[in-house]
Order: C-alpha cells, then sequence, then structure tokens
C-alpha cells in the first residue's frame, strides 16, 4: 500500500470515529420522547374498557398532581386533537386530579363522550399547567 492510500485510509478512519458518535447522539435525541425541554411532561391517555365510552388520562408523574402545577387553579382544560391538530374535545376538568383507586393507579381523570370522537382523538393536553402536560391516544 502506497503513502498516499494509507494516509486516506487513516483520514476515514479517524472521521468515521469521530462522525460515529456524533450521528448516534443526533438520531437518539431525535426520538418523540414527552418530558424534554421541549416536549410536554407525560399524560397516559387511554380508552375505558366497558362502560360508558369515556377515556381515561392518567398523571404518570404524581409530583406534578398539585394545585401548584397549575399556578394555584383549581381546575384545567382538557384539550383532545386529531392528528391534524384539530381539536375534538375541550372542557374543564377539576385540578388536581382525584385518587379514586386508594393510590393503586396513577391519579386520573374520566373523560366521557361521543364515541365517534375517542375515534378522532390522536392526543390530549391539559391546558394551564407548568410543565405542560399531554400524551398520545394507546
Amino acid at each position: 500500500m502506497d503513502q498516499a492510500s494509507r494516509t486516506r485510509l487513516v483520514a476515514l478512519a479517524v472521521l468515521l470515529a469521530v462522525a460515529t458518535p456524533l450521528v448516534i447522539v443526533a438520531l437518539a435525541g431525535s426520538g418523540d420522547e414527552e418530558g424534554t425541554p421541549e416536549r410536554p411532561a407525560a399524560l397516559r391517555v387511554e380508552r375505558t374498557p366497558g362502560g360508558p365510552p369515556e377515556i381515561t388520562i392518567y398523571i404518570e408523574d404524581r409530583s406534578l398532581n398539585k394545585p401548584s402545577t397549575a399556578g394555584g387553579d383549581t381546575s384545567v382544560v382538557v384539550e383532545c386533537v386529531d392528528t391534524e391538530g384539530r381539536i375534538v374535545w375541550k372542557l374543564p376538568e377539576a385540578w388536581p386530579f382525584t385518587d379514586t383507586d386508594q393510590g393503586s393507579v396513577d391519579p386520573h381523570a374520566h373523560i366521557g363522550m361521543d364515541p365517534a370522537q375517542i375515534e378522532r382523538i390522536a392526543r390530549c393536553r391539559l391546558t394551564g399547567t407548568d410543565p405542560p402536560l399531554a400524551g398520545r391516544l394507546l
């Protein structure tokens, strides 16, 4: 192998050694994670099985389920949107969410609505909270 080829090979190896970790960090950071400064903290939004048509919205971080998260307000607005960001449902809900299951599940609220509305929902958010709280319908 001549000197010029060896120099190019070493340069390529150095370039790959430097670029590979940067690409990995960039890809890992570009996910659709909730709870980062750019993304709202997580809600878990689920269709409630059985019974009347409704969704259940859980606050996954119990420490956020307190009056100060909503600036001391006693209600927040639940806003659910479709895949294009159009509002499907918007209504005030008492805050903080109550624990109706003696601590066996995360604090939550049951939101009754028409089954056709539930089918259109992609995600829900609570307006008036700091940090913003949002999550996808599972």
